[in-house]
Parts: C-alpha cells; structure tokens; sequence
C-alpha cells in the first residue's frame, strides 16, 4: 500500500475528528470518543495490556458509528456478511467462498481447532503462544502439543515439523508471534509449509501481520491461494481498532472453510461491526499511519529499555516483551499500583513483560513509571 503524507498531527486531528459529532448515550459516547481520539495527556489508568490500538476507528469508520440507526439494526445481518466477504476477497485475490468470517480472530480459531482437532487428531502450538487454539482443545476432546520457543524466542519450525508426522491435525503458527513479538522470515517459511504432510493444516494466525515494517516477512496468504491446506486468519481489532466490535476472517481453501463454517455462529458478525469493518477498508492511508506511528512508539520504547541495560525482543508488532533479568510479576504488580497496567505473566517466560504499545505520548509515561519502579524495587532489595 502506498504511504500516505499526513503529519502526526494532522493525522490524530482527523481521528479527533471522526468523533466529535457522534451521538449516542452519554456513557456510550464517552467511550466512541476515547476510541476514535489521541488526546495529548495520557489518562489513567495506562491500557497497555491487551495489545489494543490506541489511535481508534479511522473516520471514516466512525461516520459509521454515527449513522448507525439508518444500518436498520432490527434485522439480522443475512446481505451484508456476504458484502464483506466480497470485498475481502477482492483485496487479497481469492473468491468470496474462500473467505469465511467470524466474531474476531478467536471465532477463526476456535473454529478451525473444532474442525481439524480431535481425540485422534492433535494440535501443535508454540510455547508460549495466544492460547485459544489450547483452550478450545479440550471441548473437542484433542490434545494440544506444545513446542517451546527457540532461544531467539521464534517459532521451532523443525521440532514442529517433526511433531506434525503423528497424528497431527492442526499447526497453529502465530505469525508475528504473540506475546514475543518475532517473526519468522519469508524463507524459512516456506521450506516449512512445503514440507508439511498435505493431511494436516497449518492455520497462520496473522493477527499482527499488518504492523510488520521489515520486508523480510510475508503472509501465508500466497499458500492458501495455491490450494495449499493453509488457512490464514486475519482481523480488523488491531491497526483498524475495531477490538470492540469484534470482527476476524478467515483465507483458505474452500472446502477447508466449509468444515469450519459448520461451528460458526449464525447472524455473524452484526451489522454495525460489517459496515465498520467495510468503511476501513477503503481507508488504507489511516491505516498505514497507525502502522507508522505504531513503529515510532515502539523504537522509542526500545531504545529506552535498551539505554537502561535491559534486553527485549525485537518486534514486529504492537507490543514489546521487554527482559526484566529478575521476576517479572513484582514489576507487573508494582507497575498496577501506579495504574500502568501491562500484560500478565507467562509462565514459561517468568522474567519477561510484555507491554503493549500506546501512542508516543503514553510511552513516554510508561518509560517514567517504569524507570521509577525498578529504581524503587532495586532500593528496597538493598534495605532488605
């Protein structure tokens, strides 16, 4: 996509914009506000846990918003999911029926693990990784199978490969990875996916995908349209900031979506969240600079970690996990206290954080915070 010209700040005012004349319950729009707006002081309490975008709906997906009632919201969605699939498959390629949708990137998941999993079937997945392929596991009764990161925090594609040859059903390949933040390249890439026994399915999550900046990596959207048995998951609640309206898709085969489309939720998504979705397709330059400002926060954040004698994983997401050398929970707990909130342990990497990132404004406060918990942490170790 070509990158648009906006200033930082012009592009903030026109996000500021989008939520000026929205009218909904005073509650309700207090909340459409903060979405769609980059105010200059960070409030409290800090989200930086949840890996949400802090720079909200693209106006023209906020017109949505405020138009909402003339969407007909007293009939169920049955015209418009098919609107959105077309417009999907248009963008990557493919056709409307290799194009499955879903509420949020989860319903893909779950979905594809109900219909590749089973007691007979397995699923492989990365240690640590999102976990809802693991979760939904045991309601088909399978067994999920864990491959720990390597010791640069990537995917182990060779221990995978090799676990994929005893009855696997499904990989799950989170792609940038999540919560570390890595990628594997292009290349690696597809000496794995060639490799992979044609019965088994790798579903490539993608979530992240579209904050990558390093030409080194590709989405697997090229397999899927091959024929290959790859199913891709995408969703709009990351750069298109739409985590509250909840709406994910699906890339693949068709009669790989048709087995999944078996365990999908009827009337879904809604129509609110379909013509929200639909409107930030067509504003690719909104896009584009949360992608850049995104990348801004997040040298910044690194360079700071970095001057502090601390490591961190390079990332090509919206968060960062930064390497404390010392248990991570006191800092995390500590860090709650001041109202910064970040992202909860993982228990295979127990002296890493994971930090989403906010807009340049709420790093810089976070880095504050942060620098004065560890200086307070380290003092009262010494008095101990």
């Amino acid at each position: 996509m070509k990158r648009g010209t906006l200033s930082r700040r012009s592009f903030v005012a026109s996000a500021a914009l989008g939520a000026a004349s929205i009218s909904l319950p005073a509650r309700s729009s207090a909340v459409v506000e903060r979405t769609v707006s980059t105010p200059a002081e960070p409030s409290l309490p800090l989200r930086l846990h949840r890996n949400e975008s802090p720079y909200g709906l693209s106006p023209a997906a906020a017109e949505v918003l405020r138009n909402a009632l003339g969407l007909k919201p007293n009939r169920y969605p049955i015209e418009e999911p098919a609107a959105l699939a077309e417009a999907l498959a248009k963008r990557h390629g493919v056709t409307k029926e290799e194009i499955l949708l879903g509420c949020g990137s989860i319903e893909i998941l779950t979905m594809a693990t109900g219909a590749f999993c089973s007691p007979s079937r397995t699923a492989v997945v990365a240690e640590p990784t999102f976990e809802a392929v693991v979760n939904h596991c045991p309601l088909v009764h399978a067994r999920a199978v864990k491959v720990k990161l390597t010791a640069d925090y990537k995917h182990d594609l060779a221990k995978i490969g090799r676990a994929a040859r005893q009855g696997v059903g499904l990989i799950f390949f989170c792609n940038p990875s999540n919560p570390a933040g890595s990628f594997i390249d292009k290349v690696e890439v597809e000496k794995f996916v060639r490799r992979l026994p044609r019965n088994v399915v790798l579903l490539a999550d993608e979530a992240y995908g579209n904050y990558v900046t390093n030409p080194d990596f590709e989405s697997c959207l090229r397999y899927a349209r091959e024929g290959l048995p790859v199913v891709v998951s995408h969703t709009f609640s990351k750069v298109y900031g739409m985590a509250g309206l909840r709406v994910g898709y699906a890339i693949g085969r068709k009669d790989l979506l048709e087995r999944m489309a078996k365990r999908r939720l009827a009337n879904n998504p809604n129509q609110i969240a379909i013509a929200a979705a639909l409107a930030s397709l067509a504003d690719d330059k909104f896009a584009d600079h949360v992608r850049e400002m995104n990348a801004e926060a997040r040298n910044y954040v690194c360079g700071e970690v970095r001057d502090m004698g601390l490591t961190y994983i390079p990332s090509e997401a919206n968060f960062v996990m930064i390497g404390l050398g010392r248990p991570a929970k006191p800092v995390i707990d500590a860090l709650k206290e001041r109202k910064i909130l970040v992202g909860r342990l993982f228990t295979s990497m127990p002296s890493h954080m994971r930090v989403s990132l906010g807009t340049l404004e709420e790093m810089r406060l976070f880095i504050k915070q942060f620098k004065e918990v560890l200086s307070s942490n380290a003092a009262a170790v010494g008095r101990g």
